[in-house]
Formats: structure tokens, sequence, C-alpha cells
């Protein structure tokens, strides 16, 4: 899941690291042969998770949408029940639906410009 630009998110997870330790618990791990982008979500879910309860509220993730508004959509997007609270499961399903969407967008377009004779 793409939110912000690599340098930037970069930054954001060095910065959490140093104000909210507790995220390189690992409370929520990567399947085996998990592709970057899941990596660095399930990076983003446990720095977010300062509890360690495995749910992010709207407190725990405060700060990270002061610094990009966009997130706020994000996370509305990824709380599928509308409790104010977004779940493992929750962002497993979200990115599950964007890659089904990407797919099927891919099979869609075109593989390129046929040679005409």
């Amino acid at each position: 899941m793409t939110i912000l630009p690599t340098c930037r998110r970069a930054c954001l997870l060095l910065c959490a690291a140093l104000i909210h330790p507790a995220w390189a618990q690992g409370r929520v791990t990567a399947p085996p042969g998990a592709s970057q982008g899941e990596r660095q979500s399930v990076q983003w879910f446990n720095m977010l998770d300062s509890n360690g309860d495995g749910r992010l509220t709207r407190d725990e993730v405060k700060w990270a949408l002061r610094l990009d508004r966009r997130l706020e959509q994000q996370f509305q997007e990824a709380d599928a029940n509308h409790d104010g609270v977004v779940t493992e499961a929750e962002i497993r399903s979200l990115a599950a639906r964007r890659k089904a969407e990407r797919l099927a967008r891919e099979a869609e377009a075109p593989t390129g410009a046929t040679p005409r004779p």
C-alpha cells in the first residue's frame, strides 16, 4: 500500500521509531514471501499501533493524519465496519481489493501497439 513517497515514508518511520520504540516489537508479521509493499505496510501498522493491541484507533494515528491529510481518506477506506478502528484484517482486505483492482486494470490495458502490416 503506497501512501507516501518513499523518502518521506522512510523519514516518518525513523521519526516514529524514535517517538514510539514499541513499534519494533513485531506484533503483526508479514507472511513468508510477502512483497516489499506488504512488508512496508506491516511496518507502518506496527509503528502506528503504539499500544500493541493489533488495532489502529484515530487517537493512535492522529499525528500521521496531521502530516498528510490524504491518510484520513485511507483510514476511512480501510475502516470497513465504520467503528473508528482499523484492524489488521481490514488493512489486508483493503490491500487485497486494491491488488485485484490493479490486476483487472492491467488485464484490460493493451499490452502494446501491434505493428501495422
